[in-house]
């Protein structure tokens, strides 16, 4: 009989242990620092491994000066990576409320553990899909980044008009390369008045007003429904706005499953799921398979989680979590990942090799690590640095699959015996 799988855990809450799990495994725990937003000092909790550059949108100067300049009594930010405008607004005194909506548990937790080191009177940060997911029923001003998908940004947008107070005022915020023009366009056919606020290195600052709410969405996400057979694995998947590949599967999740061997039994994780194309696939290709889904998005790990039930599947879970941190020191006999290269829209070639230490880690002593990424992704270097063998199993020009082992060294073997 196969083993029952532990309940899905939803790990909406960053706790102290998990904290102290990432220091071990990285030597820090991160740190606050001073960033200067336009004239404002502002105080911010930095994860481990992001710069302070990296944090902090060359346009998030004129926005706080738009939330000076504005001082509502309730502040709402969407759609930021780490939340620094709202955090300007809190700490300076410009709002009387600030709430954040974070779809990714990394922004919401440098919200907490910024909020934590430096309290402020009245802010409160809510993990959710966006703006309907805030805990006020209106705001006078709502601040709205440009997504990296346009289809969710339009949807931030249509959903803050469904939350913005009379005589509100929205802001977005952007860089013109990344679609804000588009984007202006949606504020436009939304508000009556629209204007253009800033020019700042490429990126757009605009404000609107007088909000036509027929315009607005006050409704969920929409999910769609998709159904694909690759490998001989006939499957169904949800995806929604902002969730990778969400018009159909990737090819170089396609060229990966094509390519896998799994186990008939264990356990496997994937790592980074997005809707959990991979994960449903593997547990409906191997049913006594116990197969653990994690994202830090929660749009994304709503699409997995669905995505089991649309498929009667009783061996699989969806976590939401920053890469393994949810997962209490499990293992896992297989990992599988497509690992992200980009970050709020910006290439990261560091995020993938991340991605593999933290698959090393949660293989444990001996395992496999099944990836795919293009070939410019310098993932080489550390597969050769974690895994005993490493070998490329399929490579069709765009992509390549790496098929990394892990053995135990006999000195380990000897320990586990000993341990045993």
């Amino acid at each position: 009989m196969m083993k029952a799988l532990p309940a899905p855990r939803e790990h909406w809450d960053i706790t102290g242990a998990e904290r102290i799990m990432r220091a071990r495994r990285t030597g820090s725990v991160g740190g606050l620092t001073s960033i200067l937003l336009g004239k404002q000092a502002t105080s911010v909790w930095v994860p481990p491994d992001v710069s302070v550059a990296a944090a902090t949108p060359p346009y998030a100067g004129a926005l706080a000066a738009m939330a000076e300049r504005l001082r509502p009594e309730q502040l709402l930010e969407v759609g930021s990576e780490f939340g620094l405008v709202g955090i300007a607004a809190a700490q300076a005194g410009w709002a009387r409320e600030v709430h954040w909506v974070m779809r990714d548990v990394i922004g919401a937790r440098v919200v907490r553990e910024t909020l934590a080191a430096r309290p402020v009177a009245s802010a409160a940060v809510a993990l959710g899909e966006g703006p309907l997911d805030a805990p006020a029923a209106t705001y006078d001003a709502i601040v709205v980044h440009q997504q990296p998908s346009r289809a969710l940004t339009e949807l931030f947008l249509r959903q803050a008009a469904a939350r913005l107070a009379p005589g509100g005022t929205m802001l977005l915020a952007g860089p013109v390369r990344k679609g804000v023009r588009v984007a202006a366009k949606v504020l436009e056919d939304i508000c009556e008045e629209v204007r253009r606020e800033a020019v700042v290195q490429g990126a757009w600052v605009l404000s609107g007003r007088g909000v036509r709410p027929e315009r607005g969405v006050d409704a969920p996400p929409p999910r769609e429904e998709h159904a694909d057979e690759i490998a001989g694995v006939a499957f169904r998947w949800l995806s929604s706005p902002g969730v990778f590949s969400a018009d159909a599967v990737d090819p170089a999740s396609a060229l990966l499953l094509e390519t896998i061997r799994l186990p008939h039994r264990g356990r496997l994780l994937d790592l980074g799921c997005g809707a959990g194309v991979l994960g449903l696939w593997s547990a409906l290709r191997m049913p006594d398979l116990d197969v653990t889904m994690v994202d830090s998005d929660v749009a994304a790990v709503h699409c997995a989680d669905a995505g089991i039930r649309l498929n009667g599947l009783a061996n699989a879970r969806a976590i939401l979590s920053d890469g393994i941190d949810a997962l209490s020191g499990e293992r896992f006999d297989v990992v599988v990942m497509n690992p992200p290269v980009h970050r709020a829209g910006r290439s990261d070639a560091g995020l993938a090799q991340q991605f593999v230490r933290q698959a090393a880690h949660g293989i444990g002593r001996k395992g496999r690590l099944w990836l795919v990424a293009a070939p410019t992704v310098p993932v080489r270097g550390v597969l050769d640095e974690l895994f005993t063998e490493v070998a490329v199993a399929e490579d069709d020009g765009r992509f390549r699959v790496y098929d990394a082992i892990r053995r135990p060294s006999r000195r380990e073997e000897r320990q586990a015996a000993a341990d045993g």
